[in-house]
């Protein structure tokens, strides 16, 4: 449902970032794990998908677990 809420309120050709944290899950509580994958299940249907970096600037202590991608609203 988040995805459909992002796509009305984007305008076409506009662009949605998104920061995927954590992508290493820790322990049975928030936050929960979150993949790549999972992302675009929901997204491909509103957004093309533009660009993953890896190598984001990270928060102090999240290197490794923080993913960003670039998304166009379709």
């Amino acid at each position: 449902q988040w995805a459909e809420t992002y796509a009305r309120l984007i305008v076409p050709q506009g662009t949605l970032i998104v920061l995927l944290y954590p992508l290493i899950r820790r322990g049975q509580t928030p936050p929960y794990r979150v993949t790549m994958a999972e992302c675009e299940v929901y997204l491909k249907r509103y957004f093309v998908l533009v660009r993953v970096d890896p190598n984001c600037r990270c928060t102090e202590g999240h290197e490794g677990n923080e993913l960003m991608s670039v998304w166009k609203r379709l």
